[in-house]
């Protein structure tokens, strides 16, 4: 991605995912095994962490990949460049297993997940320590020793928009969390998340970015209070997304790596999107 790619117009993308209907309630992270009805005396007793409203859903993995949390098609557009020998973010890692995997397929030197939802940490840190004896996939020819899954990626629990990372990373990734930050924190929110992606990449550091579409905004909105008055006042699309990343918040190329997905008609078919600092 050398200089600036030519830029792709969100307006000319099917952006949107692909198989969903306006009756549909489940999220992009929905395991369908939560209950919508609430009484209020049970609404008042929730935790901090709402359940959902994050976008902080259980099983979410095992249902996005069929029953098999440990194959997601999403690895297939991934570059060994971006994460062999890199330092890396993820935001919003759920339950971990894709995180996992990339750092299966791919010599990253290391991983920092964060989620802000602890029970989901807690999952992660078990599949972690259930991966643990695999090796990392290392070519022959590389000099460098294998090493442990659990000595390269760490999970950790926090709400991003809070909190301090004094390190710079070679690679971000953000894998249909925009939606969240946006129906949480509102535009103003969402353009703070971005700056701060931003500014922890290394010069010709990349965001790998995989923003939910507006249609699933107006489906999934409802899922608490807060979300849904965030929803009514926001006034930034997706489709925009693209050029407040390029042209306000200072990335200097972008590359859609899979444009093959939106023209099948299937769920979760969301473009990923590669910005390079």
């Amino acid at each position: 991605m050398a200089g600036r790619e030519r830029d792709i117009d969100l307006n000319q993308l099917p952006f949107q995912d692909s198989s969903e209907s306006d009756t549909e309630n489940d999220s992009d992270s929905d395991s369908g095994t939560e209950s919508e009805s609430e009484t209020e005396s049970e609404k008042e007793e929730e935790p901090v962490i709402r359940s959902r409203q994050y976008g902080n859903f259980r099983g979410y993995y095992n249902k996005r990949n069929h029953g098999d949390p440990d194959k997601d098609p999403r690895l297939q557009f991934l570059r060994k460049e971006w994460f062999e020998d890199k330092e890396c973010l993820d935001i919003g890692c759920n339950e971990g297993t894709l995180i996992i995997s990339i750092a299966k397929m791919f010599r990253c030197e290391s991983i920092l997940a964060v989620d802000i939802d602890p029970e989901l940490v807690e999952k992660a840190n078990e599949n972690l320590k259930n991966a643990e004896a695999d090796k990392m996939e290392i070519d022959e020819s590389s000099s460098s020793e294998r090493k442990n899954l659990i000595d390269v990626i760490t999970f950790k629990q926090e709400n991003f928009m809070e909190s301090q990372h004094p390190e710079l990373y070679h690679t971000v990734t953000c894998f249909s969390v925009t939606q969240w930050i946006h129906l949480n924190f509102g535009d103003e929110g969402l353009i703070k998340f971005f700056y701060k992606l931003w500014e922890l990449l290394r010069p010709g550091g990349v965001l790998i970015l995989e923003p939910q579409a507006w249609k699933s905004y107006v489906i999934k909105h409802n899922v608490s209070p807060v979300t849904t008055e965030k929803y009514h006042k926001v006034t930034v699309r997706p489709k925009s997304f693209q050029e407040i990343l390029l042209n306000r918040i200072g990335f200097r190329s972008v590359e859609h790596i899979n444009p093959i997905w939106l023209k099948a008609k299937r769920r979760y078919n969301r473009p990923i999107l590669v910005f390079k600092k």
